[in-house]
């Protein structure tokens, strides 16, 4: 299995269904012989059986002294990067087949103009970094818009990686990935985590690739 160190992960409801918002989920473990410990299940494991919509990441913000932010001359083009990655992790643990990923998504959104949607450009304040959500309850135009993207695909779900934070972390960088679950049929949060990658003293293409496949990991660990 990868190596993966997560720092802080906030478990708002990991259980995929209707729960009660703010109401926290039994997980269920099966039962195993006492002489085998019971390994720790992933938190998102429960999406492996669903058709999700992986979004594009939307944000990509700098709080570092490090000058990360002069070496990424087009954050598009970096965000862009970082969608690549994440679903190459993702098709490495078997998900391209039901799951629909940032290239799929614009896809379907210029065969359907009239959607009037642009999945790179999502109105997500609400959940950025900090935000503090009302009851895990989402608000127009974000809800909205997230309703009109799974209506033209099997998803009820989506995992929207928000925003990816540079930061300085004791002299060296490290990459920060806030990422939520959402119900988009309800417009309310299942999960929300702060993912953080490894500290390394240069900006450097594998902190992408590293980031993403912490998160997949989230899902089903590489082995």
């Amino acid at each position: 299995m990868r190596g993966m160190t997560l720092v802080a992960i906030t478990v708002a409801m990991v259980a995929v269904g209707h729960p009660a918002a703010g109401q926290q989920p039994q997980p269920a473990t099966p039962p195993k012989p006492a002489h085998h410990p019971v390994a720790a299940r992933p938190p998102l494991e429960a999406l492996t059986q669903q058709a999700i919509l992986v979004l594009p990441v939307q944000y990509l913000t700098f709080a570092d002294s490090l000058g990360w932010s002069a070496q990424v001359p087009s954050i598009p083009t970096y965000l862009h990067a970082l969608d690549d990655e994440l679903t190459f992790a993702f098709g490495e643990r078997g998900f391209k087949k039901r799951w629909v990923f940032a290239d799929g998504i614009a896809r379907s959104m210029k065969r359907n103009p009239l959607v009037g949607i642009d999945p790179y450009t999502l109105d997500a304040g609400q959940v950025r970094i900090g935000s503090k959500p009302d009851d895990w309850q989402l608000h127009d135009p974000l809800a909205s818009q997230l309703r009109s993207l799974i209506a033209l695909s099997e998803a009820r779900y989506v995992l929207l990686p928000v925003e990816l934070q540079l930061v300085n972390a004791h002299g060296q960088g490290r990459a920060k990935l806030h990422v939520v679950l959402i119900d988009a049929r309800q417009a309310q949060i299942q999960w929300a985590g702060d993912i953080f990658g490894t500290l390394t003293p240069h900006f450097t293409p594998a902190i992408a690739a590293d980031i993403a496949s912490r998160l997949a990991d989230l899902v089903a660990p590489s082995h």
